[in-house]
């Protein structure tokens, strides 16, 4: 199947009755990779510089229930979420109603908690978006992860996520380390709702996703997401994170996505992400020639082996050139999503699993796909 796209990128779906030798080769390498890395499913789309988009599925969606994966199923996109958040603070930036270099304390220090988070008073957004504050991640806290799988379907408040690190030493001064923490992602659409007197999900659909024409965003503010894709990990393991497993029972999780919010918060169709990128970065989603040296403004990020601007994630690839983007994961689903700077293509691909082996191979997969297409 080959989508096409106007000069907004705004996608329609165009049915091949062949596909060409270009797509018959990716497809088989596809299905090579899912049977080798034994991955339940896998879905992966590449949009060229034109702005053609080819999307491919393989696997199952659901294995139990006999249902293959297709391009149209949703994944949970885990962090990649963030790309979204930063674009609306870029918006407001650009019109004015914030400036990087504000303190967050402008914004959120009349709560009572507010001094209670590390580096309070030195912390700005700049900081929250390329997770330099030295605020440390609620998400991997063991008393929240137990307190989360008490009440399943506990709708939190992010003051609430917020409690798990108060009081919390820094592990470093604010602007001088980075650590990689979905709390500050969280600060950022408290103050992005206190600005727009909108919720995010609200602000973020009518600022981003409904101009560019991405409709298959579904914000995991719910358990049931149609068309979702069974996720799968190991009960109990380390990539569960307390879970109980199947994570879809009837299509509808089990298991509570509310929490993560503007940590990520979004599942989708692949091709989806790989349109909001390649919109992002090429200038449509604010105006990039304003801010583009703040945007891409990298801090070094050796706990995730690369650099990190404001909610991008950078990496250089030997032999491929560089690549910006974000990675996400979710119990159950595992993501990459990354635009070449030199040539304007994308690449975007999921799994439905985060058992450790295909964990493990996942970014070799994906790595292999994007050389098959680039070296052609």
């Amino acid at each position: 199947m080959k989508w096409h796209s106007s000069t907004l990128f705004v996608f329609t779906c165009i049915l091949q009755l062949a596909f060409g030798q270009t797509d018959q080769k990716i497809q088989a390498a596809l299905d090579s990779i899912q049977i080798a890395a034994d991955y339940p499913g896998v879905v992966f789309t590449y949009i060229d510089p034109e702005g053609d988009v080819y999307a491919f599925a393989s696997g199952m969606a659901d294995k139990e229930n006999d249902v293959p994966m297709t391009i149209n199923h949703k994944l949970h996109g885990g962090s990649t979420g963030k790309t979204v958040v930063s674009a609306v603070i870029m918006q407001l930036v650009s019109e004015g109603k914030l400036s990087l270099d504000n303190k967050v304390s402008k914004f959120l220090g009349s709560n009572d908690w507010y001094s209670r988070l590390a580096n309070a008073e030195d912390i700005t957004i700049r900081n929250l978006l390329q997770h330099t504050s030295g605020i440390i991640r609620y998400e991997f806290k063991e008393a929240f992860l137990n307190d989360l799988a008490i009440d399943p379907s506990r709708a939190w408040k992010p003051e609430e996520l917020l409690t798990y690190v108060l009081d919390d030493e820094p592990p470093f001064a604010a602007g001088q380390g980075f650590t990689y923490a979905d709390t500050n992602y969280i600060l950022l659409g408290m103050i992005i709702e206190q600005i727009t007197n909108n919720s995010f999900y609200e602000e973020a659909e009518e600022r981003v996703l409904q101009p560019l024409g991405i409709t298959n965003f579904t914000p995991t503010n719910t358990a049931s997401v149609p068309n979702m894709a069974q996720g799968y990990y190991t009960e109990g393991s380390e990539y569960a994170l307390g879970f109980k497993a199947p994570f879809l029972v009837g299509g509808k999780a089990q298991n509570n996505m509310q929490f993560e919010w503007t940590g990520g918060g979004y599942a989708y169709k692949n091709a989806d992400y790989a349109s909001l990128l390649k919109n992002i970065y090429e200038g449509r989603a604010f105006d990039m020639s304003e801010l583009k040296d703040e945007f891409y403004n990298y801090v070094e990020a050796a706990e995730i082996r690369s650099q990190y601007g404001l909610g991008v994630i950078k990496y250089e690839f030997p032999g491929l050139g560089t690549f910006i983007g974000h990675s996400g994961f979710f119990p159950g689903y595992n993501t990459a999503g990354f635009y070449h700077l030199e040539t304007g293509q994308v690449f975007t691909m999921q799994i439905n699993s985060t058992n450790e082996a295909q964990l493990q191979r996942f970014f070799g997969s994906y790595l292999r796909l994007v050389r098959l297409i680039m070296e052609e």
